[in-house]
């Protein structure tokens, strides 16, 4: 696939690198996670473009895309840029699907523009109100990488020039098993190498103890839901193995009959673990 076909769409505040593959009348965007871009998608994109034209985006601050002029790294921003790419290519919406942070904004995205999102799907989340509720030892000591992103300056500091180590801390499992080859993993630590690319990635994780945290219970309260079909996945071997994932996205959905989903093999980074699983869910799951 022609991964360095990049086009540029030049929004107010960002200029958003992506990537599209297919001809199809149906629009299917694919929004990556931390710590990649949407070069995880590689093994999905092209099988999904058979029927239908695919969009891959890097987010805001994030690969090939610009860094944001205001300095915002909400969801909401992110999510506003992906309505805006939909709405450029020409389509009034698409079947959304993200991993990840990637699939924080497309819950946001599901939010805010719901017209722009025909279907969605979630890999290994819950909603950030959920997991900023539920905090405990053991989730905490898990996901440590979160309180170490909030801090303020300190991350900047002990991670420049050591994006390789750090990133392949997380990865080691990975790249073990060969999901991730080494190709790919050196794409994406260039990626995070750069300063302000590294203090982008940095300031989505502090939103998330902030503005995205506070929207997210401001809607829940209000009685907002996701209204759009969703299927929800996540890894087997991750640390949502064993939570009810699909009871947990019913409570924040319109319709709960709606929500469908399943566990597949591997852990947290189920686009390039589980490629051929996360293929079989949404072909059953799409028209």
């Amino acid at each position: 696939m022609h991964w360095d076909r990049v086009h540029t769409l030049e929004l107010d505040d960002v200029d958003i690198a992506y990537r599209t593959f297919g001809t199809g009348s149906e629009l299917v965007v694919l929004v990556h996670g931390w710590p990649q871009t949407g070069r995880c998608w590689r093994r999905i994109a092209g099988p999904l473009a058979e029927r239908r034209t695919v969009l891959v985006p890097d987010l805001r601050g994030y690969g090939d895309s610009g860094l944001a002029r205001s300095g915002a790294y909400t969801k909401r921003d992110a999510a506003g840029d992906v309505a805006a790419l939909i709405e450029r290519l020409g389509h009034d919406s698409a079947i959304v699907v993200g991993h990840d942070r990637g699939a924080r904004v497309s819950h946001r995205l599901a939010l805010d523009h719901p017209d722009r999102v025909s279907a969605l799907a979630l890999l290994d989340i819950v909603p950030t109100r959920t997991v900023m509720n539920t905090f405990d030892r053991s989730s905490a000591a898990a996901m440590w990488h979160w309180f170490f992103h909030l801090q303020p300056d300190l991350p900047e500091l002990l991670l420049a020039g050591n994006a390789e180590p750090y990133l392949r801390h997380f990865m080691r499992g990975v790249l073990a098993t060969g999901a991730v080859d080494e190709e790919t993993f050196g794409h994406y630590v260039r990626a995070f190498s750069e300063p302000g690319h590294l203090a982008a990635g940095l300031a989505d994780y502090r939103a998330g103890f902030t503005t995205d945290l506070e929207l997210d219970e401001l809607d829940h309260a209000g009685g907002k839901r996701i209204t759009s079909p969703l299927l929800v996945l996540w890894g087997a071997e991750g640390g949502l193995g064993g939570t009810d994932v699909v009871d947990t996205w019913r409570r924040h959905h319109a319709d709960s009959d709606a929500v469908v989903g399943h566990a597949v093999p591997g852990g947290h980074y189920v686009p390039e673990e589980a490629p051929e699983a996360v293929l079989t869910a949404l072909r059953g799951f799409l028209p």
